[in-house]
């Protein structure tokens, strides 16, 4: 099995009180990494920086400037071929590292692999399904006929991170699709079908209102078309054509979902802003879902 150096990166701007089960989980794989770097984002000083130390790890600090600078700051500075994101409040499962390197022996040359993962709540325990990671080629995710990998999962080569320019801050709060999106068009992806990511869900990272991801999704859909026509990459046209296609439907069904939600909490100011959207983005999308959602009910017989 050849050898490979992982560096783990967690970007933050507050540490939390998940984050020495974060450090412990990396530290129990039964394939370690070669090291662990905490990319503090402009938090506090000196509070991350002693706690770097206490839980031995590299440090690095940066002026506040968001995730997408953090993560790219982080890769910049790794010493590892290979790199892996972890969020300051999520899990590994101990044998992550040793299942996707195992991958990279057979599949060769690919740009990335992903993994499965589970949902737990804020006191460690799993819920809901969780999701796989079935293989699929590049065409297929960039197409949206196969569910792109998130990046939370992801151990990616680190030329080819630094070759596409890394995050984008331009597209937060999307900056992860769109990085994926770029990275796929570099290559193809291996994938290890087990649940191997743990992702917490608390109340410090669930928000219930998603107009704006749904926003910075499109402008991400557009800029890759933009790029990919300047190219002249022309299946990559046509495979993100497909995708906005895909996108225009999920979005419009999300935002009438919420449009809802949002008139029978009475939120009348942010459901105008829903309606705006749907009306401009999505406009025959949005009267499709608002009848599909008819006929359900009218089948139901509510």
């Amino acid at each position: 099995m050849a050898e490979r150096r992982v560096t783990v990166i967690i970007p933050t701007n507050r540490g939390g009180a998940y984050l020495d089960a974060a450090v412990a989980s990396v530290r129990s794989q039964t394939r370690p990494a070669h090291e662990i770097l905490l990319v503090d984002d402009g938090s506090p000083e000196p509070g991350l920086a002693d706690v770097a130390a206490r839980l031995g790890l590299r440090y690095l600090r940066q002026e506040a400037s968001g995730l997408s600078v953090a993560r790219n700051t982080g890769v910049a500075g790794a010493e590892g071929e290979w790199i892996a994101f972890l969020d300051d409040d999520d899990v590994w499962h101990p044998e992550r590292l040793d299942e996707q390197l195992r991958a990279l022996d057979a599949e060769g040359d690919v740009v990335a692999v992903s993994t499965g993962g589970w949902y737990m709540d804020a006191e460690g325990v799993p819920f809901g399904t969780g999701w796989g990671a079935p293989p699929a080629t590049s065409a297929q995710f960039i197409a949206y006929e196969a569910v792109p990998p998130r990046i939370t999962t992801l151990l990616i080569r680190r030329s080819e991170y630094l070759a596409v320019g890394g995050c984008r801050r331009a597209m937060e709060p999307a900056e992860d699709n769109d990085l994926i999106q770029r990275l796929l068009q570099r290559g193809e992806f291996a994938s290890v079908d087990r649940q191997l990511v743990g992702y917490r869900r608390h109340t410090g990272n669930i928000t219930q209102r998603s107009l704006a991801g749904r926003e910075a999704s499109r402008i991400v859909i557009d800029d890759l078309l933009r790029d990919a026509r300047r190219r002249q990459a022309e299946e990559v046209v046509a495979l993100l054509k497909r995708q906005r296609r895909t996108a225009r439907r999920i979005s419009a069904s999300g935002n009438t979902g919420e449009l809802i939600a949002a008139l029978r909490a009475g939120e009348s100011g942010y459901a105008l802003q829903l309606a705006m959207w749907g009306l401009r983005h999505v406009p025959f999308h949005s009267v499709a879902a608002v009848a599909r959602r008819w006929r359900s009910r009218e089948a139901s017989g509510r």
